[in-house]
């Protein structure tokens, strides 16, 4: 075997075997530091949960608390909450004006579009307020954690720090969500931070913007940059110039600091200010901003025919009281939620007032100098003194107090004689309407001429007992009634109550009383007393002087339940007392439970016109902020007496104010000649005090007296001038509206007719009747024609039955 040529394998030669790698053994820690480095690390990871269970339950809490907003935050539908607006018919122009705005004690708004907003208004607002607006997501949380970091840990800038964004400015505006410290404020802010979260990722900055520029809060109570703009320049804020955007921008910062009627050079450097932030972020120019800066403050003058005060006037608080009325009637819901909905619903109200008629009435209410109504005063008993009162004080300047039985301690104050006055048209529209003396203090105060009532005394007379004896044909102008009591002592039906008290009789019934003769007397009385001479007057002349002897006579014979139904159900009297004011007293001679107000009474005249009745109202529509209707008044009309008899009545009632026996003789206003009708009214012991009258344009009721009745002989002495009071406000008054109005007559009626009549029979005046005056009867209902002869031995005619002649002295005579 050749092994030269084979190669010889040789083994592998023994090396030194790879070491494994071993682990880098750490440098050696101290011991205390290795403890606090793992502390630390615990602590970190500790302060991230924490923090991030703080941020979750943060987040829950603002969830939670804001679970309930619902529509608080709906700036699709916050545009519907602005005031309602007022306009009447310029008496001059016939254009319809704004006369006054509801608004209630916390806000007056009128929306306007972003669109109608100058942009030079917006960004007065957004360069002083919130200049990152457009480029934040609703919340500032640059601004949010240094202004946090300025009030709870560090002070880091030199004074207190806002870092509220327009959002979050809004949703204080929406909300009730106020400011607070503590802790509460902390949860506040988180609250408003959150919400401002949500309401930027649901509506655009444009939305946002317009909200807050109407919501914003100015001086008193006005809210919105179109309210303002047309409270401080009596302009559309569409015409705001740059200076008066600047003007308006400034006042929201402090409306109390830089009110522009009491801090006007606050106002001007707030205002400069702001334009010179304008300037310096490239919005204006610096000429712009040196122009506008050097422009005084010039404030709008007060507007005449709107009411700018905040204390509304008579009329408007009439006028909010029925349309609130309505509100609920027509969507069923409590009080307190359609005032709600008329203090927030834009509504346009068409009124019935006459702004110059309203503003004559409040001039002469004022009774500067106690021009047309004295002042009687007296002491009042009283639990409890307001500010508005005049306390009794004694002379050593305490207050003059009694203490009850029970411990109960009285005051007394001095209160003085009131009035009211109201003035319709004959279509029922309430034009002017003054419900005090004086100048008027607050809104929704006490209105005597439509929410009081009072006792009517003989104003009652004519639209019941005189009106219904023409209208059944039971009486005529010259029916002859004999002036004496319609019941007598003697015949036991009318108690003496004076006598009853004093003599213990209260209590027996009436038969048990017909044992005492003095326990009855005559009835009834005329005022002044008498009882009558018991002659025979023709109707026209106890109406004229308010006989009562006569009046009652009449109401007898038409009787006290059809006079009650009349003045109730078809004059709409319904304050009156079904269950106590049926009787003669009541419906004849005044006395009721309650009575009526003014504005009732003055609507009762009315058929004294034509023979028709509307119910009297203060607005004729009411419109949405769409221009739809929303409400109509719901007056109704008709036909209360026949035409016949409400000329008859016409001429009756002219006799009070024309005759000279009229109980308001000669004081009829002279007024192109016009005629005019009325009547007196005096309650028992001259408590209260009324004057009813027409003329061919307007029909007006007066009243006079005290709040709590009590009788004005005690504070003005007995004084029959007293009874003219109320005549002589309305003459001064009717003379002033009517003074440029054309001459116009009172309708007459086809049905009626003038005739002489015999002043002896009351007939119809025969060929030898010796006296004769003039009447109006109803052609269908004629008397009977007088056969006077010389040989029957008839008495003379009578000196009071002739013909009437005006400004004669009526002195001595019975008047009401």
């Amino acid at each position: 075997m050749n092994v030269s040529n084979s190669r010889r394998e040789e083994p592998p030669k023994r090396g030194r075997a790879p070491r494994e790698p071993k682990e880098p053994r750490e440098k050696a820690k101290h011991p205390i530091l290795r403890a606090l480095g793992r502390t630390l690390a615990t602590l970190i990871c500790l302060g991230i949960m924490v923090c991030s269970l703080a941020a979750v339950a943060a987040v829950y809490y603002a969830v939670q608390a804001t679970a309930n907003d619902g529509n608080l935050l709906d700036l699709d539908n916050i545009e519907l909450s602005q005031s309602s607006t007022v306009v009447a018919t310029d008496p001059d122009t016939g254009a319809q004006v704004e006369y006054a705005t509801l608004r209630s004690s916390n806000s007056h708004r009128v929306w306007a579009d972003l669109e109608q907003i100058p942009t030079n208004l917006q960004y007065a607002f957004i360069c002083t307020e919130d200049k990152d607006f457009y480029n934040e997501p609703g919340v500032n949380f640059k601004r949010t954690i240094g202004a946090m970091v300025n009030e709870y840990l560090l002070p880091i800038y030199s004074s207190k720090q806002g870092a509220s964004t327009l959002e979050q400015q809004l949703i204080k505006n929406l909300t009730s969500d106020k400011s607070a410290s503590g802790v509460e404020g902390a949860l506040r802010k988180l609250r408003e931070i959150y919400r401002a979260l949500c309401l930027s990722r649901a509506y655009s900055k444009e939305t946002i913007l317009e909200a807050y520029l109407n919501t914003i809060s100015f001086t008193g109570t006005i809210q919105g940059v179109q309210t303002a703009a047309n409270e401080y320049f009596n302009k559309d804020v569409s015409q705001l110039t740059l200076w008066e955007c600047a003007t308006i921008a400034s006042i929201t910062k402090n409306p109390t600091n830089y009110n522009p009627y009491t801090n006007p050079e606050n106002l001007i450097h707030r205002r400069n200010f702001i334009m010179y932030n304008m300037w310096q972020q490239g919005i204006i120019s610096e000429e712009d901003y040196r122009n506008g800066a050097a422009q005084p403050l010039v404030l709008a003058e007060e507007d005449t025919n709107k009411k700018t005060s905040s204390v509304s006037s008579y009329f408007t608080d009439a006028l909010f009281t029925e349309v609130v009325h309505d509100i609920m009637d027509k969507e069923g819901v409590d009080e307190s939620t359609a005032q709600s909905m008329l203090y927030t619903g834009g509504y346009t109200i068409e009124a019935t007032v006459n702004p110059k008629m309203q503003t004559a009435m409040e001039n002469l209410m004022l009774n500067e100098g106690d021009a047309y109504f004295p002042a009687g005063w007296h002491e009042e008993e009283v639990t409890s003194i307001s500010d508005d009162d005049v306390q009794v004080m004694n002379a050593d300047g305490t207050p003059k107090t009694r203490t009850g039985d029970d411990g109960t301690v009285y005051y007394y104050r001095n209160v003085r004689t009131q009035a009211a006055m109201v003035t319709l048209d004959y279509d029922g529209n309430v034009l002017a309407m003054v419900g005090g003396l004086g100048e008027k203090t607050k809104s929704l105060s006490l209105n005597r001429a439509y929410s009081v009532t009072r006792q009517t005394g003989s104003t009652i007379k004519p639209i019941g007992a005189y009106a219904l004896g023409v209208e059944y044909g039971l009486v005529n102008w010259s029916t002859m009634l004999n002036n004496s009591p319609l019941y007598q002592k003697q015949d036991m039906v009318i108690r003496d109550e004076d006598y009853c008290r004093k003599n213990g009789l209260m209590g027996l019934s009436d038969s048990q009383l017909k044992a005492y003769p003095n326990a009855w007397r005559s009835w009834p009385r005329n005022y002044g007393g008498n009882y009558g001479d018991g002659s025979d007057l023709p109707l026209w002349n106890g109406l004229a002087r308010s006989l009562n002897t006569i009046a009652i006579r009449v109401g007898d014979l038409v009787g006290a339940s059809n006079i009650f139904n009349f003045v109730y159900n078809t004059l709409q009297l319904t304050t009156l007392d079904p269950a106590n004011d049926v009787g003669l007293a009541q419906m004849v001679m005044g006395s009721q439970t309650h009575g009526v107000t003014p504005t009732a009474l003055a609507a009762a005249f009315q058929i004294f016109y034509d023979g028709e009745y509307t119910t009297p109202h203060l607005y004729t529509r009411v419109l949405d902020r769409d221009g739809n209707i929303y409400l109509e008044n719901n007056a109704t009309s008709y036909q209360a007496l026949t035409p016949q008899t409400a000329y008859i009545m016409n001429r009756l009632l002219k006799n009070v104010l024309y005759s000279n026996v009229g109980t308001a003789s000669g004081r009829y206003p002279n007024s192109n000649g016009m005629e005019s009708f009325g009547k007196t009214g005096t309650a028992s012991d001259e408590k209260d005090l009324w004057f009813v009258g027409g003329t061919p344009y307007y029909v007006t009721a007066v009243w006079w007296g005290y709040d709590a009745p009590y009788d004005m002989t005690n504070t003005l002495g007995k004084n029959q001038a007293k009874t003219r009071t109320c005549v002589t406000a309305w003459k001064a008054y009717m003379e002033q509206v009517q003074a440029n109005l054309p001459y116009k007559a009172f309708p007459t009626s086809d049905g009626v007719v003038e005739r002489a009549y015999c002043t002896q029979s009351g007939l119809l005046a025969g060929a030898n009747c010796p006296s004769r005056a003039t009447g109006y009867y109803r052609a269908d209902d004629l008397p009977d024609t007088c056969n006077y002869s010389h040989s029957s031995g008839v008495a003379a005619a009578q000196s009071a039955d002739t013909a009437p002649v005006v400004g004669q002295d009526t002195t001595g005579l019975d008047t009401d």
